[in-house]
């Protein structure tokens, strides 16, 4: 009952601070540290590290061994160093994982102490920096999500804003300044103590081979707090296109829509008119577009765009000759997904070949969750026809018959849970 009554506090305070800053667009926040250590919030903010998984930072703590040694007196412990103000943050570890173009990202992953107190003060500040952003921000945030975006940008493309300015910031994470992010933080908070453990958080630096390095720019991707202080700095390129009224018919009906730092700007006309206010404000901001990946392109007959692992693309009615947007995942995401369900069922893996099925039913669950929007039958479609011929395949090798026929007589239900995969998922409308 303690805990239902705690956590029903939560949520009304985190609702008091939204309705606050919302009716109050110029109120600065004060005496805020004090809930943040508050023992509540801090098992609320454990619970959610938990539950996001993750691997351990540069101390090799776990939430398991916590548990072992007891979680009330590690809550109790870090409480007492939040109140006292001793509490200091350790150096994320450094790792990377592979992009889509080959490339690697540096990404930085917090102790879990860490992570247990940039949940907490994401608890506190969240709403507060949710009544400010824009409704064309829908990266990481609360009730929105990546098919919101997808949803908008499909809406705008069939309205006619078919001019599009594909953005793509050069290593955005890397290269956010310190002193205008804490300035766009001290808009709306002037608790001197949050601000302060936000300063050491953005100046504790990484640890990389064994070495620990320090950083007088960027954000650490892959921390908690991370993708909200991502969108409070981008949130002026938001404002301003919302003040501007370029969205407006008779301003040529400019709209942007971002995800984090993935950006794209539509318009029927006055393209130009987007251009230049996106990219003055990126440049006051002391970003930097990547110039061979940002371009410029009118959505005709064979043109394409990209965004969010989607390609929106023009095609022709077979029925009524018109011409019409569609959308399903990119070649690029199809051709990853072949990748990893390679990777999933190998006749060299040592596991049965109904082990195999089963752990690629696991990731193909969550990318034709993903990916079942718009017009991708086909695409799950020829997802199902190459799971199929990689099982098949695998069992026959275990048999002894090099092919990729039926031999064997290898059944239906046998491959059932592949065979089921599209079935399982209807595609859904835009």
């Amino acid at each position: 009952m303690r805990e239902l009554v705690n956590t029903a506090w939560l949520q009304e305070f985190r609702r008091k601070l939204y309705a606050k800053a919302k009716a109050e667009p110029r109120f600065r926040f004060y005496s805020l540290y004090d809930k943040t250590y508050r023992m509540d919030v801090l098992a609320e903010a454990y619970r959610k590290v938990k539950a996001n998984g993750g691997t351990s930072g540069i101390d090799g703590e776990t939430c398991e061994g916590i548990q072992e040694r007891g979680l009330d007196g590690y809550l109790a412990e870090l409480q007492l160093e939040m109140q006292q103000e001793r509490y200091q943050p350790q150096p994320v570890k450094r790792v990377y994982i592979p992009k889509a173009n080959g490339k690697k990202r540096p990404l930085g992953i917090p102790t879990i102490r860490d992570r247990i107190v940039q949940t907490a003060f994401l608890l506190v500040l969240e709403p507060i920096f949710e009544a400010d952003f824009a409704e064309t921000s829908y990266g990481f945030r609360p009730e929105k999500s990546a098919h919101d975006a997808v949803r908008e940008i499909y809406k705008y493309l069939n309205w006619g804003c078919e001019e599009v300015y594909d953005v793509d910031l050069e290593k955005y994470f890397d290269t956010v300044e310190h002193h205008k992010l804490m300035k766009l933080i001290a808009r709306r908070i002037v608790d001197k103590q949050i601000l302060q453990v936000i300063k050491l958080w953005l100046g504790c630096g990484y640890v990389e081979d064994g070495e620990h390095k320090q950083s007088k720019r960027g954000t650490p991707q892959g921390g908690v707090i991370s993708p909200l202080l991502a969108n409070i700095y981008l949130n002026p390129v938001d404002q301003a296109f919302k003040r501007n009224g370029l969205g407006a018919i008779r301003n040529g009906s400019v709209h942007l829509i971002r995800y984090a730092d993935d950006m794209l700007v539509l318009a029927q006309r006055e393209l130009e008119t987007g251009i230049n206010l996106l990219e003055g404000y990126v440049e006051r901001l002391g970003l930097r577009l990547n110039q061979e990946k940002t371009r410029k392109l009118r959505m005709e007959q064979r043109a394409s765009v990209d965004f969010l692992g989607f390609r929106f693309y023009r095609a022709k009615n077979r029925r009524t000759g018109k011409r019409l947007i569609l959308v399903s995942p990119s070649p690029g995401s199809r051709q990853r997904c072949r990748e990893k369900v390679r990777k999933l069922i190998h006749h060299s893996i040592p596991l049965r070949a109904k082990d195999q099925v089963q752990r690629a039913n696991r990731f193909l669950r969550g990318w034709v969750g993903y990916f079942c929007l718009g017009n991708s039958g086909a695409a799950l479609r020829d997802v199902k026809v190459y799971v199929d011929k990689r099982v098949r395949h695998v069992i026959q090798r275990r048999r002894g018959n090099a092919g990729y026929g039926w031999g064997g007589r290898i059944t239906s239900q046998y491959l059932y849970g592949t065979l089921g995969l599209y079935n399982e998922y209807r595609v859904c409308r835009l």
